[in-house]
């Protein structure tokens, strides 16, 4: 794969990253948020939101490595009642904007929260809408390997799997960075981590599960196509297994190695400080096996026909 090629991997894992992160962080603080003050809550969500933002950014721009006339990608917004490329691009744009609104709420204007949790919900809504928009992209009869509504499936489930990941790391590094900034109130960052570890992990292992039982589907389905779908399926166990079982691994050792530290730290009583090291190799863990997985989603595809 060219740069060309490796722009649509970089800017679907990004996106799904940052649509699921944005999820998990709201269900955090729909679940945790009654427990303190508007005010602080907010300051525990900022950081988080601003690296969602960054990396929505990242990825926009990076989409457009994969045009051969990246100027003029605004034309790709006129078909917007036929096209599933123009309706990714366009609620893409709707929910950067309302991203940026509630970083800009949440930093400045803290004490409307209801319309902060509403805007909040509204924008995973159309994050939700822009991954559906981009899994029906390639279902195509041209492309067999592709033209399942698993594809749909599995997209979904890769952003709550880098969500949930993402955001356990993002609230340890916070922590990390309050306690040598010395921000006040440090110990509520804490509690936040503490009340949400556990069933984040509990999440990621179940999404975990969810994505090799849809994986096994998928490979069944191959298994059972024609020519074209035989071609696919003998590149993913032939030229691509070391690839494959490489990203099995990765995707299942990451949760596991994340659940090993939060056990540890429970039966210990260990700071949540503790778990920056973990939780940071396991996030990388499961990024790379999902990047892994990705490249091997188009490098096994075979087009039929023209």
């Amino acid at each position: 794969m060219n740069l060309r090629e490796w722009a649509l991997p970089v800017y679907t894992i990004l996106m799904q990253l940052a649509i699921g992160a944005l999820f998990i962080l709201w269900m955090i603080r729909s679940l945790v948020g009654s427990k303190f003050t508007p005010e602080k809550m907010e300051r525990i969500i900022r950081n988080p939101m601003l690296v969602i933002s960054f990396t929505v950014i990242v990825a926009m721009l990076g989409a457009h490595f994969h045009l051969s006339k990246p100027f003029h990608s605004f034309y790709a917004v006129r078909n917007l009642g036929s096209s599933w490329l123009s309706r990714e691009i366009v609620f893409t744009a709707l929910f950067f904007l309302m991203l940026s609104s509630l970083w800009f709420l949440s930093r400045f204007m803290h004490e409307y929260g209801r319309l902060i949790s509403v805007l909040g919900w509204v924008a995973i809504g159309f994050g939700f809408i822009v991954i559906y928009c981009m899994a029906r992209i390639y279902l195509l009869p041209t492309q067999v390997a592709w033209n399942s509504s698993t594809v749909i499936v599995s997209f979904y489930i890769t952003a709550l799997l880098l969500g949930t990941m993402t955001i356990a790391c993002l609230l340890v590094l916070d922590l990390r960075f309050a306690e040598i900034q010395k921000v006040q109130d440090i110990e509520i960052h804490a509690q936040v981590i503490k009340y949400s570890i556990t069933w984040l992990t509990w999440m990621s292992l179940l999404m975990v599960v969810v994505n090799i039982a849809v994986l096994l589907y998928q490979i069944y389905l191959l298994n059972q196509g024609d020519i074209t779908s035989q071609t696919s399926l003998e590149l993913l166990f032939g030229l691509y297994l070391p690839l494959f079982i490489m990203r099995l691994s990765l995707i299942i050792i990451a949760p596991l190695w994340m659940g090993y530290a939060v056990y540890q730290m429970r039966k210990v009583g260990a700071a949540p400080q503790s778990l920056m090291a973990p939780v940071y190799m396991s996030c990388l863990l499961m990024l790379i096996g999902e990047i892994a997985g990705r490249f091997l989603f188009y490098a096994t595809h075979i087009r039929l026909g023209i």
